[in-house]
């Protein structure tokens, strides 16, 4: 059982585990980073397990959008706003978008 998920910022490892150059900018053009998920009950999960969205976080904010305002809408204030507006936004992400969001509102 999981319990909120958090994007991933793609870095330098996917590449040096695949030999695979291209893979890193790949990620982040298309936004499929991946996620992690915090465990809530110990079990095992096989490639047949179903896994179940039991709900949707109020906010609507998918990993993708969050991708999306984090890599290639820099500049955008309310995207920004929306996504910090995810209490459970791992601190990773939350404190580069107060800087950026302090920045663009400081002009």
């Amino acid at each position: 059982m999981f319990n909120h998920d958090q994007g991933r910022s793609p870095c330098s490892t996917i590449t040096k585990r695949t030999n695979q150059p291209s893979l890193l900018k790949r990620m982040v053009q298309t936004g499929f980073t991946g996620y992690l998920c915090r465990v809530l009950e110990e079990g095992i999960v096989r490639k047949n397990s179903k896994i179940t969205l039991l709900e949707s976080h109020p906010n609507k904010v998918s990993n993708l959008y969050g991708n999306e305002i984090y890599f290639h809408k820099q500049k955008d204030i309310e995207g920004i706003k929306r996504l910090l507006a995810v209490e459970e936004l791992a601190d990773e992400w939350k404190e580069p978008l107060v800087n950026r969001l302090n920045k663009l509102t400081a002009l």
